[in-house]
């Protein structure tokens, strides 16, 4: 236990002067202050939200809010800070000095881990405080008891889903020798689950819908002109195969859904979306939609109740690339010069 708070000393300053953690935590603070001041104007310019003080997370100019923000820039912090935890100390030859030491492998590798959880942890509290420390004054209120207890299960949701980030990185670097590959396997990653699973949901529940909505192959008795001008209902004719816009829309959704639940981006904006008391808009086909909020009371019962399914899954996913980190570290050969 003592080896391993030894390296989570050492890693944890480390990450306090590391450049990619500052300048990634101050662009997303930066970001995150001033969708407070829009999501702030926000509240006090609509009558229908002005007692929701949880709104400032999720509301924002051109869809800037602290959700969003999270969802796009949060899987970039958490991989920066551990693409290359790993394998670039162990090509310089500093691991091997390490485990020279009277320190056991699994000592690095949980104060590692430990010390990038409570970075990440610092840098979520102190950008939600700098946030609300903003919205407070401009908005004469602050938030309620069920509300401080939302931002706390926020804050909690926010951390399992960024140290996933973190933990798939680690996992890159201890199966990666090489730092540059680690990064494009990091970066391909994001780009897979953060963009294009969104593009192929979206083209998917588009097909999906498009090849049910009509039967071309049921035989149909059409008078009055030619189709699709008036006709009578014969032998083939069956109103059922006939999709209305509206089951349209919601079967296209449903699908795209669906797809879209195996990135923990759309999970954790789902998750957001319900202890900020919004809802996720329509759905764009490139992107998680920003949350809107719905102007119905706020109840953080029902928000976790329909919430602990995704949560499930986000922290089962970061014990899965942590484990993995963990035996493979373990297993892995590791020499003086490599």
């Amino acid at each position: 236990m003592s080896s391993t708070l030894t390296v989570f000393r050492k890693e944890l300053a480390d990450l306090f002067v590391n450049k990619r953690f500052i300048l990634l935590f101050a662009m997303i603070l930066l970001l995150s202050t001033a969708s407070a001041y829009q999501g702030a104007n926000y509240l006090k310019s609509s009558s229908s939200t002005s007692t929701n003080f949880m709104a400032i997370f999720s509301q924002g100019a051109n869809g800037s809010s602290f959700v969003s923000l999270m969802v796009t820039f949060g899987p970039l912090l958490g991989l920066a800070l551990s693409f290359d935890a790993i394998n670039k100390e162990r090509k310089s030859g500093t691991l091997s000095t390490l485990l020279a030491q009277p320190i056991f492998r699994d000592s690095i590798i949980n104060g590692k881990f430990l010390a990038g959880a409570v970075g990440l942890t610092l840098a979520i509290v102190v950008t939600l405080g700098v946030n609300m420390g903003i919205a407070i004054p401009l908005l004469g209120f602050g938030p309620t008891s069920t509300e401080a207890l939302a931002i706390v299960a926020l804050i909690a949701v926010t951390i399992i889903y960024l140290c996933f980030w973190y933990g798939l990185g680690m996992l890159f670097s201890v199966y990666c020798r090489e730092t540059s590959t680690s990064i494009l396997a990091s970066v391909a990653t994001w780009i897979v689950f953060s963009i294009l699973i969104f593009i192929f949901a979206s083209f998917a529940s588009n097909v999906a819908v498009s090849a049910v909505s009509f039967n071309p192959s049921e035989n149909f008795n059409f008078t009055g002109g030619n189709f699709p001008g008036n006709f009578t209902g014969g032998p083939g004719f069956n109103s059922s195969m006939f999709t209305t816009p509206t089951s349209v829309t919601e079967s296209r959704s449903m699908i795209a859904s669906t797809i879209s639940s195996i990135s923990p981006a759309y999970l954790y904006s789902d998750i957001a979306s319900r202890l900020t008391g919004a809802v996720s808009s329509s759905f764009t086909g490139f992107s998680v939609s920003i949350p809107r909020f719905t102007g119905q009371q706020y109840n953080l019962y029902t928000a976790l109740a329909g919430s602990w399914a995704e949560i499930a899954v986000i922290a089962m996913a970061m014990v899965v690339c942590f484990i993995a980190s963990y035996m493979l570290f373990l297993r892995s050969e590791i020499r003086p010069a490599a």
